[in-house]
């Protein structure tokens, strides 16, 4: 039972070390994109799409597309941004499962060699 436990805890650290990876790195490459989404509403629209968009102009004067694409972009960048922070999270519980059932493995193999040790003399 102790052995098949011990595979199961490299399987999933592996899987974990795995997803994390990938969403991580989907994570930056995204995050990438959605930066320069907001740097080209930016470009089209002023410094003046940052600002947020709320209270009496939000119901009074309609958005621009580069209020729009800058917001979009931003609500997009950060989400990856979470997507990515997780994924490094699944890479670090991962390796600390891996690790831990490294150190396992051999202080078993440790402890065995004594007693084969005993037995044959």
């Amino acid at each position: 039972m102790a052995r098949s436990t011990g595979k199961i805890v490299v399987i999933v650290g592996i899987s974990l070390i795995a997803l994390g990876a990938a969403n991580a790195i989907t994570g930056d490459v995204k995050m990438d994109e959605y930066r320069a989404r907001k740097h080209a509403a930016i470009a089209a629209g002023g410094e003046s799409v940052r600002l947020p968009f709320s209270g009496t102009p939000s119901i009074l004067d309609p958005s621009t597309d580069a209020q729009l694409l800058y917001e979009g972009a931003s609500i997009k960048y950060e989400y990856y941004r979470i997507v990515r922070r997780g994924g490094r999270y699944f890479i670090g519980i991962g390796a600390v499962l891996l690790i831990g059932a490294a150190i396992r493995s051999r202080l078993k193999r440790r402890n065995r060699r004594p007693e084969r040790q005993t037995q044959t003399a």
